[in-house]
């Protein structure tokens, strides 16, 4: 039992570590100064994928939404090309 005990210590740690190398390679804290409403924007989405709700349906929904304002647009130029097309 003492075994497993330290090996999850250990694992404690060398995430720690892990956490502590990577936050002074990516410099967070300028990133934060800098661009704090992107990091949050980053932080948000992190939370919310790794906390499970990418595969829900709040997601799917604003995926829907997400496509069909982007895809609006497209079809008008698409629309617009083929009228000018038939005109000129």
């Amino acid at each position: 039992m003492d075994d497993g005990s330290r090996t999850v210590q250990q694992i404690a740690s060398d995430v720690g570590n892990a956490a502590s190398e990577l936050y002074s390679k990516l410099d967070l804290g300028r990133e934060l100064r800098e661009h704090p409403y992107r990091t949050l924007a980053i932080a948000a989405g992190v939370g919310y994928v790794i906390g499970g709700g990418l595969f829900t349906p709040f997601t799917a929904g604003v995926l829907r939404i997400g496509v069909r304002a982007a895809a609006i647009p497209a079809l008008q130029t698409m629309l617009a090309d083929a009228m000018e097309g038939q005109q000129g």
